[in-house]
């Protein structure tokens, strides 16, 4: 009798094919990076969404004669509200005179002009094309992914936000005015004075606890209600910002604050004073949006190191990065995103004044031309330093003591780096005695040479004092 054969693998055999199954499974994963993908199959049903719209809504247009399309400088918003002004959602604020329309969760998709736009494709003589008016896969403000509507004797449609590596150059290449969403109609020059027109997206961090969120491309600037960036009242001989405390840029002066590339960042404002209406905390908030917190801001400064051409040397961590308008006298008068040194009376590289982010988007005025105030606090004791203790600047990669801050949450990418690749320094105390609360300032401002950086970040004013180069960005 031939010997018995063994018909089943030993313990070890299977430990050893399910680990391999197990590697083989997560190299999958990451090659294929599902997470992305999602966000591709989203992205590319809105683009198919709008593109259905736009052909239904050109086809109205023509067939149609004289049909309503919508009531002009008001924001159509595919996400349902009870209330017809959509004011349960918490949008951005509108400039003076627009308005936003929301339908309730009923209505949405109706296409006969009382869904979510209000055009009634029925009335089109070869029927509608539409049986249902498509909305965004994830529809909801707080993730910033719905669809606008805009008419005025013409029409645009937005996806405010896409998500993938793969789509996001069509949010800069479709012709529209927001760099940072996806527009298509036959004017895409409506709405251009709002939200998401001067924002950027920003991919999260999770080594700040943040996700993907939405921040100023430039300072904050104040603008009238007709869309005119202002430049007055200046808050001292030629500083070329905008006083804040002379005539306040709130809504009872017919003004209200927005990020464009024109005017005088807005300055002498305080990073919060409770309850004036004319701090920088309240003007992000009456945008609908905040002020930027620390650990956005290290989001931003720890994705720009970590692109290439933020180099001089043309690769992460060789020469130095930019810190813009840090040799002058005043900040900016304007900024164009096609002249990275405008206004600084520099040509080098050191002096230009955007950053790249990893997702292709650009930020002006990280580093120089105004401090711009975080909603972060800490008290002098608190603060990092490198014995003796006391108010001196320092580079980040002498500090010995990081009091409540980690290195990560004060400095640069890589702890080795300081003022000589551009990232600047941090000025700050760590006295035992000193109880005093302290507002961050971070950037540095148009005369600080290379004290100014990405992650310079000051920490010896208190959050109610006011100057003509402290200012701010906003966060979403």
């Amino acid at each position: 009798m031939p010997p018995n054969r063994r018909s089943s693998f030993t313990l070890i055999e299977l430990l050893v094919v399910l680990a391999i199954v197990a590697i083989l499974s997560v190299v999958v994963i990451m090659t294929l990076n599902p997470s992305e993908l999602l966000k591709q199959a989203r992205d590319s049903n809105r683009l198919s969404d709008l593109s259905t719209l736009n052909t239904a809504l050109a086809a109205y247009s023509a067939d149609v004669n004289g049909g309503f399309m919508g009531t002009s400088s008001v924001v159509y918003v595919s996400i349902p509200d009870t209330t017809s002004t959509c004011s349960n959602l918490g949008l951005p604020t509108l400039p003076s005179g627009w308005a936003y329309n929301c339908v309730t969760t009923t209505s949405t998709k109706l296409s006969d002009g009382r869904g979510w736009i209000p055009v009634n494709f029925s009335n089109i003589s070869f029927g509608s094309p539409l049986s249902s008016l498509p909305v965004d896969p994830t529809n909801t403000t707080s993730s910033n992914l719905y669809y606008t509507y805009i008419s005025g004797g013409s029409y645009k449609l937005s996806a405010t936000s896409l998500e993938s590596q793969k789509y996001m150059a069509k949010t800069a290449d479709d012709g529209g005015v927001a760099s940072n969403s996806y527009e298509i109609g036959n004017n895409l020059t409506l709405g251009s004075t709002f939200f998401p027109a001067g924002w950027i997206k920003v991919p999260g961090n999770s080594t700040f606890g943040t996700s993907d969120f939405w921040v100023m491309k430039y300072e904050a600037k104040c603008a009238d209600t007709n869309g005119n960036l202002l430049i007055s009242p200046d808050t001292g001989s030629g500083y070329q910002t905008y006083a804040a405390n002379t005539t306040p840029c709130t809504a009872a002066n017919s003004r209200y604050v927005t990020s464009a590339a024109g005017g005088y960042p807005i300055a002498n404002i305080a990073q919060s004073t409770a309850g004036t209406n004319n701090d920088a905390i309240e003007y992000c908030q009456s945008i609908g949006a905040h002020l930027i917190t620390n650990n956005e801001w290290q989001t931003v400064a720890w994705n720009v190191q970590n692109v290439a051409s933020n180099w001089s040397g043309g690769t992460v961590g060789s020469g130095n990065m930019g810190r813009g308008n840090s040799n002058n006298t005043h900040a900016s008068l304007t900024s164009t995103d096609d002249n990275s040194t405008y206004d600084t009376g520099y040509t080098d590289f050191t002096h230009r004044r955007t950053h790249a982010l990893s997702n292709s988007q650009t930020i002006w005025d990280l580093a120089g031309n105004a401090y711009e105030w975080t909603n972060d606090t800490i008290t002098g004791t608190n603060q990092p330093y490198a014995a003796p203790a006391g108010f001196a600047w320092r580079q980040f990669n002498v500090i010995t003591t990081w009091g409540t801050m980690i290195q990560k949450t004060a400095g640069p990418t890589n702890s080795s780096w300081n003022s000589t690749q551009g990232i600047g320094q941090i000025y700050s105390d760590g006295t035992v005695s000193n109880s005093t609360s302290y507002a961050f300032l971070r950037g540095g401002n148009w005369n600080y040479s290379s004290y100014a950086g990405v992650e310079t970040l000051g920490l010896n004013y208190g959050p109610t004092l006011t100057n003509g180069s402290f200012g701010f960005r906003c966060a979403r």
